[in-house]
């Protein structure tokens, strides 16, 4: 039974529709879905978006149309199985789509301060221009301007946020607090640098920080290659739809040597990164079942960057809530990933790791006490006022700011 999407006569007469010849969609550029959470929460925009259907390309949303219901539909189309459906912005408007994540993004995380009390600022700032990084890489493509854009936000990142003890708290927090604003990729840089720079200190020279830092923006760069029905599919792949899966690390590596021969400031490193880091230090990996460390075994071991970022990886998906599983707290998502340690990661990595991120998780703890005993909230009572019935206005007045109704988009 076909599941190709058939594009109703209504939209037809609506939308504009352009045949999609040989080099149609070099003027455009592909966008991933999961930044539609952003559009959700802004009420205009300066740009058209397109929707691809096999060999048509439709203007389905104008800068006078935005909608919920507009953007439920291209979500939904595109998690169709074998639709042959994507979602693009003209190449020209690209700088308006990311102006206006940038404005979704900052709004957020003020807010997030605002509620959060001991989230760290400096690293929330820092995550937001990685973030915009990252999904310049996320179904963009990677060409020498995207490279130029993640190198500067990774040395910036390093230059900012080394000596932060209460980084990868406040990022293990965020998710649980505003789930859109999580950046996979952003998130995975960011605990992989800061990992590496706790542990290893000044033995790890700058721009060897940096080039680890590319690695996490980088590391799932072949997922623009993976159709979306997969990538968002709620329940277990079947054996081959696994295997298309797994095909993001060869994706990825053949991306990013591409670009770097074209002249894109990566470090080859970042390629190797990409496709070994869902390698497993006990040999239980893919894509060749490499084991070990690099440095003793420079054919079959795994490179220290690549066992650091699987790590990084591993522990961002576990706070992620995605379609096949719920967002766990960090405390919960380290308690799994310490039961598999022995047979997935390098002990004398993980457990460093596992330590600092205990360690951060105590300190923003005893961080977010202190504010609350400074700042605790007084209420003024009128005579004769019941002063529990005054606390109890206040605090439903100050939830129902608080609450924010958004629909439901996916994970």
């Amino acid at each position: 039974m076909s599941r190709k999407f058939i594009i109703k006569e209504s939209t037809r007469n609506r939308c504009k529709i352009i045949p999609i010849e040989a080099h149609t969609l070099a003027g455009y550029r592909p966008i991933s879905l999961e930044l539609f959470a952003y559009l959700w929460d802004v009420k205009t925009i300066d740009f058209s978006i397109y929707l691809r259907v096999e060999k048509e390309l439709l203007e389905y949303i104008k800068p006078s149309e935005l909608s919920v219901e507009l953007l439920q539909h291209i979500w939904l189309a595109s998690l169709r199985e074998d639709a042959g459906v994507d979602v693009y912005v003209a190449r020209k408007d690209f700088p308006k789509f990311e102006h206006t994540l940038d404005y979704v993004r900052r709004k957020k995380i003020n807010a997030l301060l605002e509620r959060e009390q001991g989230l760290d600022r400096r690293t929330l700032e820092v995550f937001a221009d990685l973030s915009g990084a990252s999904q310049m890489v996320l179904r963009g493509g990677i060409d020498k301007q995207v490279a130029e854009r993640v190198k500067a936000a990774a040395s910036a990142m390093v230059q900012n946020l080394m000596d932060s003890d209460c980084a990868m708290a406040t990022l293990s927090r965020m998710i649980s607090i505003d789930p859109t604003l999580y950046d996979h990729s952003a998130s995975v840089a960011m605990f992989a640098t800061v990992m590496a720079r706790r542990q290893y200190g000044d033995n790890m020279p700058f721009k060897d920080a940096v080039v680890l830092a590319q690695s996490g923006l980088y590391h799932d760069a072949g997922k623009s290659c993976v159709p979306n029905a997969i990538l968002n599919k709620p329940g277990a792949f079947t054996p081959e739809e696994f295997d298309v899966m797994k095909s993001h690390v060869h994706h990825g590596f053949r991306e990013l040597s591409t670009a770097i021969h074209a002249g894109a400031p990566i470090d080859p490193l970042v390629a190797q990164v990409a496709i070994e880091h869902h390698e497993r230090f006990t040999g239980k990996g893919y894509p060749y079942g490499k084991k070990g460390r690099f440095e003793e075994d420079a054919e079959f071991g795994i490179h220290p960057y690549a066992r650091i970022v699987s790590i990084a990886d591993a522990y961002s998906a576990l706070l992620m809530k995605r379609v096949y599983k719920p967002a766990l707290p960090a405390e919960k998502a380290l308690e799994l990933m310490e039961m598999s340690a022995g047979n997935d990661f390098d002990p004398l990595i993980f457990a460093p790791f596992a330590a600092n991120v205990k360690l951060s998780l105590n300190l923003l703890r005893e961080t977010r006490e202190k504010e609350q005993k400074k700042s605790g909230n007084i209420y003024m009572v009128e005579k004769g006022d019941s002063i529990a019935k005054k606390i109890n206005e206040t605090r439903k007045a100050d939830s129902a700011k608080a609450a924010v109704a958004k629909p439901k988009i996916g994970a």
